[in-house]
């Protein structure tokens, strides 16, 4: 029996959003099926998916997730056009961003991977806010963003030639495990591993492409994106998530995702 063969910019899913600019098209989607209900399937086009919750299964390779762990919000997936695959949430109504498009000819694909760095995910995550309110002069910011994330599997920059020091890989795990925590600092984390926290500074922006404050960041937003779609109450959820006050919960999303938790929630209704 033949296995699906999705069409461009399709995905098996409810779209929220869809908008398309320069070749690139971009959707804001529920999945509508359960994990089972997912056949092994592969797409006409190549795409990014960012996973807007937990859950997320995928083919993508990434060395610092342990093998069969799923992804969290705000994992920016590559997939080349015609790799077979099943990538899917653990439970129906997963939200994700899509960005599709056809590659040049000669570009090297490569396989499925797991994308990380500054330009990259900045990049994902600000074409959330740009779909979500896509209006006159809008098409121009999504070309651009869309083409730093189509330079960012095509035209790789190497972030981390060295191998990564085991005291970097634990501070990368502690960095993520108490991102939620109000006030961390990036010296906490580092006395946790043992290094000055210059040292840390400097290996984690050679290794991961941004500084472990910026990371701290964008996993508070990541976190808090997924609490605000399921309809959270937004003072209750900033001081869970690490944030001083409600205020200070808008201004870190929209600085990071461009447009306010109350908008993107409107996204998803």
């Amino acid at each position: 029996m033949a296995r699906p063969h999705l069409s461009s910019g399709d995905f098996f899913g409810a779209a929220s959003r869809t908008v398309q600019a320069g070749g690139f098209r971009v959707g804001l989607w529920i999945a509508s099926r359960p994990p089972e209900g997912v056949e092994q399937h592969a797409h006409d086009d190549a795409h990014f998916v960012l996973a807007l919750d937990d859950g997320y299964r995928s083919l993508a390779h990434d060395p610092l997730t342990p093998k069969g762990a799923a992804f969290g919000p705000g994992a920016l997936v590559w997939n080349p056009p015609g790799v077979e695959h099943r990538d899917c949430f653990d439970v129906a109504g997963g939200r994700f961003l899509s960005i599709s498009f056809d590659p040049p000819k000669g570009a090297g694909q490569g396989d499925p991977l797991r994308l990380r760095g500054l330009r990259a995910e900045s990049a994902a995550r600000r074409l959330v806010g740009v779909a979500g309110r896509f209006a006159a002069g809008d098409a121009v910011v999504m070309e651009g963003l869309t083409l730093d994330l189509a330079a960012a599997v095509l035209s790789p920059v190497e972030l981390n030639e060295d191998p990564a020091p085991e005291w970097l890989l634990r501070a990368h795990q502690v960095l993520h495990d108490l991102a939620d925590q109000p006030g961390l600092e990036v010296a906490t984390v580092a006395e946790m591993v043992g290094v000055h926290p210059v040292s840390l500074a400097r290996r984690y922006r050679r290794h991961f492409g941004r500084s472990p404050s910026a990371a701290i960041r964008a996993v508070r937003a990541d976190r808090a994106a997924a609490q605000v779609a399921r309809g959270r109450d937004l003072a209750e959820l900033a001081l869970g998530a690490g944030y001083a006050d409600q205020s200070h919960l808008t201004r870190e999303f929209g600085a990071i995702y461009g447009l306010t938790p109350a908008r993107y929630r409107a996204l998803f209704a």
